[in-house]
């Protein structure tokens, strides 16, 4: 079971990643309907997931989420790359729950948290160009679209063009 609150939205809240959700983890990174969309190419173990964990989540500077509509995680929100003005940001929901708006939700919140709790003065994000979902997410969000990176990425036997995206702090709508 994911650990406690840490963002409290209307339909979800993000919670801390514990050692107990590392299954969770590594399913997404070996899911062929998640790892595409994530850029993983190669299988992960159970001890390069449980090595992630210790150095990036546990020890690292990074703000890892997961996201849990009732009391149960069905993907992750992060905000890694954090530095002392800019993060960058991904999320990814297992495909049983897509078209729900909890990865919105979801993005938003933590979007919120990066400008007015860690006082970020932009916040990155990128996706695949045939991305949609995602792409739809974050330009729902007010990130602006700052260049493509052409071929930048070799999956399902072509190259694909990733989009960056960013968003200032002052173009956040604070509530």
């Amino acid at each position: 079971m994911p650990g406690p609150t840490f963002l409290e939205g209307d339909r979800i809240d993000l919670r801390t990643v514990e050692r107990e959700d590392l299954d969770l983890l590594q399913r997404s990174r070996n899911d062929p309907a998640i790892r595409e969309w994530l850029t993983f190419t190669t299988p992960s173990t159970s001890d390069e997931v449980e090595s992630f964990y210790e150095n990036v989540i546990v020890d690292g500077d990074n703000v890892n989420l997961l996201v849990c509509p009732d009391d149960e995680a069905v993907g992750a929100a992060v905000l890694f790359d954090v530095s002392r003005h800019s993060a960058e940001l991904a999320a990814w929901l297992l495909p049983e729950y897509h078209g729900e708006g909890y990865g919105r939700e979801a993005t938003e919140l933590l979007v919120g948290h990066g400008f007015e709790g860690l006082g970020l003065h932009r916040i990155r994000a990128k996706a695949l160009r045939d991305n949609d979902a995602s792409r739809a997410t974050l330009e729902s969000l007010g990130f602006t679209e700052v260049g493509v990176a052409r071929d930048a990425v070799f999956q399902r036997g072509r190259y694909h063009d990733m989009v960056r995206y960013d968003m200032l702090a002052e173009e956040w709508p604070a509530e």
